[in-house]
């Protein structure tokens, strides 16, 4: 997905060395509930094989942007795995038109909603800004003006950064929030133990006939969700299928082509 674009208006485009980028890990929301993520800033510049620097040609970036986020869902999913021995489930209850969305086996799911502080906040304030919508307009909003008030619901509720704390504190912090939830410092113990060796069911042998399932069913979702789609599309729906497969993660780059 990386190029950059040569000659009159742009005409070719041609290969790059790589991306240049730097990472950022932050352990906790806005709202101060542990929340580990990496924002990654990437620099616009990028080198010709023959040495030049030009921009980044934006537009195949941006159309691999969803495959790379779920290349990234997958890798961090299997290092948790290998590194940590935890498993991965499907969340229940999610909605049929959504995606699902994937959890730690054994982790209490009141945790979620406790730590669930920011999303709270947004969803209480999208609530009343569609209100208001409906009154002003006479109707309900449509998908792009639910987005749209969505994304000004997110603003308005965004908090001022807190002042830093260190990991101690931030741990001293949610173990005593975890075990107001769970009951005990005790029950936040054994929970972290079973969730760290949790009991799994029969594995799914990955062999061609799997691949043979796997690749009907990526189809199926392209054909139910989209009227036309791209290698990109295709792509993101492989990683959200093969992360559930018991696979390490050298072969994942193979299993999704």
């Amino acid at each position: 997905a990386l190029f950059t674009r040569t000659g009159a208006n742009g005409v070719r485009q041609v290969n790059v060395q790589g991306l240049v980028a730097t990472a950022f890990t932050h352990r906790d929301s806005r709202a101060g509930d542990p929340d580990l993520h990496t924002h990654v800033a990437v620099a616009n510049k990028v080198q010709t094989l023959d040495g030049r620097w030009l921009s980044i040609d934006g537009r195949v970036l941006f159309k691999a942007n969803v495959a790379a986020s779920e290349t990234y869902n997958t890798a961090l999913e299997q290092h948790l795995r290998d590194s940590l021995g935890v498993q991965f489930t499907e969340r229940p209850g999610t909605g049929p038109a959504k995606r699902p969305i994937r959890e730690i086996v054994g982790v209490d799911p009141r945790l979620n909603q406790r730590w669930s502080t920011r999303r709270a906040h947004i969803d209480i304030r999208r609530s009343e800004l569609a209100i208001q919508f409906q009154h002003d307009h006479g109707r309900p909003p449509t998908p792009v003006e639910a987005l749209h008030l969505a994304q000004q619901a997110t603003l308005e509720t965004r908090d001022a950064k807190h002042e830093p704390r260190s990991p101690a504190e931030q741990h001293a912090t949610w173990l005593n929030e975890a075990a107001a939830v769970l009951g005990s410092s005790e029950a936040v113990g054994s929970m972290v133990q079973t969730a760290l060796a949790p009991t799994t069911g029969p594995k799914s042998t990955v062999d061609a006939a799997w691949v043979s399932q796997i690749a009907s069913h990526v189809l199926a979702v392209m054909e139910a969700s989209r009227s036309t789609w791209q290698m990109w599309h295709v792509r993101a729906e492989a990683q959200r299928q093969v992360r559930a497969a018991d696979i390490s993660a050298g072969q994942t780059e193979a299993l999704v082509e």
